[in-house]
């Protein structure tokens, strides 16, 4: 008896080790969503990981969406605006309506405090570099602003009232509305935190006071984030009451989790092997849509001693992967070979544009001229736990070595990965790029650009795409952007492997989910559950 019950007992501490400890039960009005990882704040101005990305809404009401099928800007917070004085005045009236989950009013103060927070000197984020340092005064707020608050006044921000916010630029800046895709911060909660502080403040991990659908009830770091609906929300009582976000770092223990109803949705994760047999089963819908991602394997060109700063080495490992049998064999089709920066979605994207294919034969000849034909040694980082990923390196890793290249793989947990892939600790990484609504090129491929973290510098790149921020012609655009994507391959900074669809699969109790290129939980107000 004493053998069974310890038998039983280990039994039950393997189960809650694969499971997790979020609750299995499914009462009427609760979701429960997997995760792979878990996220690392949920303030939307210092958010740097995809998991942030993702609950962050689920929080925080944001100024406009964009539309899932067309990507056009679609009223939120903002219910009506203008664009003056031939694209450079902003009028942004927003409902009246509008509370704080703690019942007070959010108001055009509260945008003006979070622009006057990113413009601020001590801002640890990177939105003002990207995207604001063109509102007219923001500069001279930034250089010069002696507070540690981010109070007083930019110039080119201006309440008008309660719900009228006027934006002034310096200049064009033709994505600028995709650049007001953002969740205001509650001035009255927030307004007396030093800037400096605010990343690391408890609102990061805690925030008590927002304006989304839901609100935080409980975090267990690791296992799941526990949501309740928002009462004071603008749009009205979400259909689904609450919902668990469980953090499941194994696909398979997703699966079963799914198929034991333990789990309403697996977002963008579902294995593809595993969708033809998802297929089958009454109890789940499979959803998929491209997304404005690609995946990569990058190469850093930070270090002027590695051979991965001389363009001819980086053009000789573009041509060794067979990214068809990567799409074919890994993806099993459910996504398309990858060219360039410019996704499908967007205006710009070439249908007939392509990248280098597969010539051992030049590859070894462009080795031998830059004078690396002995061959060399690289370290490959990527993420565990994404199978695609992993069996790409191994792939990429088997090709090189038909020009002498020897790739080490390291197959490094998720947060050991982001650490070495902000310090630059790596030759070769294999990672996802989201682009954004809009085309724009700046944010990654701008030698000054805080995200440009292949250490990637062309000055005719800068110029192009600097020139296309601030043409408000759409041909005129496309065409820009077109040439920019054309310099950018040619330098062969990364390898694009794949637009990848996303696969979602979902209990058939799940109503109204649409799938969006961007936000996992787009208009999750409207879902219900059965």
């Amino acid at each position: 008896m004493a053998r069974k019950f310890i038998f039983l007992l280990l039994a039950l501490v393997i189960v809650l080790s694969i499971f997790g400890c979020a609750p299995v039960e499914s009462p009427q009005g609760q979701l429960r969503v997997a995760s792979l990882g878990s996220p690392n704040t949920l303030n939307p101005l210092f958010i740097r990981d995809n998991y942030s990305f993702e609950v962050v809404s689920l929080l925080h009401a944001n100024l406009f969406t964009f539309n899932h099928e067309t990507l056009e800007a679609e009223p939120a917070l903002v219910e009506q605006w203008s664009v003056e004085e031939e694209g450079t005045v902003y009028i942004l009236q927003l409902r009246d309506d509008v509370k704080w989950s703690d019942g007070e009013p959010l108001t055009a103060e509260d945008v003006a405090f979070t622009l006057r927070v990113i413009c601020h000197p001590d801002f640890t984020g990177y939105h003002y570099a990207l995207y604001f340092n063109v509102i007219t005064g923001s500069r001279d707020y930034h250089l010069n602003h002696d507070s540690p608050l981010a109070e007083g006044s930019i110039k080119g921000i201006e309440v008008i009232d309660d719900i009228t916010l006027k934006i002034t630029l310096d200049q064009v800046m033709a994505p600028f509305l995709t650049y007001l895709d953002l969740f205001p911060l509650p001035a009255h909660v927030l307004g007396d935190v030093p800037v400096a502080q605010m990343e690391g403040h408890d609102y990061s991990l805690n925030p008590e006071i927002t304006a989304g659908p839901y609100i935080l009830n409980d975090w267990a770091v690791d296992e799941y984030l526990h949501f309740v609906y928002n009462p004071n929300y603008y749009l009205g009582q979400p259909g689904i009451d609450e919902i668990y976000y469980r953090i499941i770092p194994n696909q398979e223990a997703q699966l079963i989790d799914l198929k034991g109803g333990n789990l309403d949705l697996i977002p963008t994760a579902v294995k593809i092997e595993d969708v033809e047999d998802l297929k089958e089963d009454s109890n789940i819908n499979i959803y998929s849509n491209l997304r404005l991602v690609y995946d990569y394997l990058g190469f850093n060109m930070a270090n002027p001693e590695s051979p991965l700063y001389t363009k001819e080495v980086r053009q000789a490992l573009s041509m060794v992967l067979d990214r068809e049998a990567v799409v074919r064999d890994l993806l099993l089709g459910y996504g398309r070979v990858a060219h360039g920066p410019l996704a499908p979605l967007h205006f710009p994207f070439d249908e007939n544009f392509t990248s280098y294919s597969v010539d051992i034969q030049k590859a070894r000849q462009l080795l031998d001229e830059s004078g690396y034909g002995d061959g060399f040694e690289l370290k490959l980082i990527v993420n565990a736990g994404n199978e695609v990923r992993e069996n790409t390196a191994l792939m990429f890793k088997e090709a090189a070595d038909a020009i002498g290249v020897e790739v080490t793989i390291q197959v490094l947990e998720w947060q050991t990965y982001m650490e070495l892939a902000m310090q630059g600790d790596f030759d070769v990484i294999i990672s996802g790029q989201g682009t954004g609504i809009d085309p724009d090129l700046i944010s990654i491929w701008h030698s000054q650009s805080p995200l440009n973290e292949l250490g990637y510098v062309n000055h005719q790149v800068d110029t192009v795409i600097q020139e296309a921020q601030v043409s408000m012609d759409r041909e005129e655009r496309s065409r820009m952007y077109r040439s920019a994507q054309e310099m950018i391959v040619e330098d062969a900074p990364m390898v694009w492997l794949y637009y990848r669809e996303a696969l979602h699969a979902a209990s058939e109790g799940l109503r109204n989910f649409a799938p969006h290129p961007e936000i996992t939980f787009y208009k999750v107000h409207q879902w219900e559950i059965e």
